[in-house]
């Protein structure tokens, strides 16, 4: 949950809800009704709702079109709301690798500067089938990598882990990596020598935000890529629950649950283990 809201993807269930929320928004290509609003879900528009204790907030249309995430239809019953949904298109275009992220919004006075707050500056306008006019607005999305630790992260990793930073100050520390989203640290994962030719990948700490999004699978295939690149043959990741809820994820990359852990033998060593069996 971010800024007090639950974002999740809307169903076929929600169609009532969405078209609750929509009336009397005067928003063009809104559901008019329950019915439209189950068609478009249907027929494959993707919208995210912004939800509390008390309800559908607030919800949003969204669609990846040749690399760039746009989106449309923003509605929110409370504010924050509405800033929580554009935050949460943005973070699944970065999933996604997209770079750009634009929007269409009525032009009302206002409008402008509510999504230059957010990072958006308009780059066009349109028109409506209607005839009203549309601004068109695009912002340029940090790019979410996964790369070896650097001595400017020290202070992040402290702030993350508790460690101390002194150590990572010194410059970079082999088997240490970071998330980053831009510049901005948000995660870090850490593989040690266990002895005998494995590499045991700690647990990775992400930032609240970032949870759940698939990052500490990333980036525990990084950390598995570096040990067996550095002579490991297995790997060995602690299946705690939050990584046990991403189970199926890791299984994809040839992750198995052993017991506690999770475990990833190099495929030679695995076959040369066969052989000898």
């Amino acid at each position: 949950m971010s800024g007090g809201f639950r974002v999740r993807e809307a169903d076929a269930e929600d169609a009532e809800a969405l078209a609750e929320l929509y009336a009397g928004s005067g928003l063009p290509g809104a559901p008019g009704d329950a019915a439209e609003a189950a068609r478009m879900l249907q027929t494959g528009a993707a919208f995210l709702l912004a939800e509390d204790d008390a309800g559908i907030a607030g919800a949003v249309r969204w669609r990846e079109e040749e690399g760039v995430a746009w989106f449309d239809l923003l509605r929110s019953l409370e504010p924050p709301a509405g800033a929580e949904l554009v935050r949460a298109v943005g973070r699944r275009a970065q999933d996604r690798g997209l770079r750009l992220a634009r929007c269409r919004a009525p032009d009302t006075p206002g409008m402008a500067a509510y999504f230059a707050r957010l990072g958006y500056l308009p780059v066009g306008r349109e028109r409506a089938e209607d005839g009203r006019a549309l601004l068109v607005l695009e912002r340029r999305l940090p790019l979410l990598t996964v790369r070896e630790q650097r001595r400017g992260d020290a202070a992040a990793i402290a702030r993350l882990t508790g460690a101390d930073p002194w150590p990572f100050e010194q410059g970079a520390r082999p088997g240490w990596f970071v998330a980053a989203d831009g510049e901005r640290v948000v995660g870090v994962i850490a593989v040690r020598d266990a002895g005998g030719g494995v590499a045991e990948v700690a647990e990775p700490v992400v930032e609240a935000g970032y949870e759940g999004r698939g990052l500490e699978v990333w980036m525990a295939e990084r950390a598995r890529e570096w040990a067996q690149t550095n002579g490991f043959h297995t790997c060995v990741l602690p299946a705690t629950p939050r990584m046990r809820a991403l189970r199926r994820a890791l299984e994809d990359w040839l992750w198995r649950l052993e017991g506690d852990r999770f475990v990833h033998t190099r495929p030679r060593a695995a076959a040369e283990d066969g052989a000898e069996g």
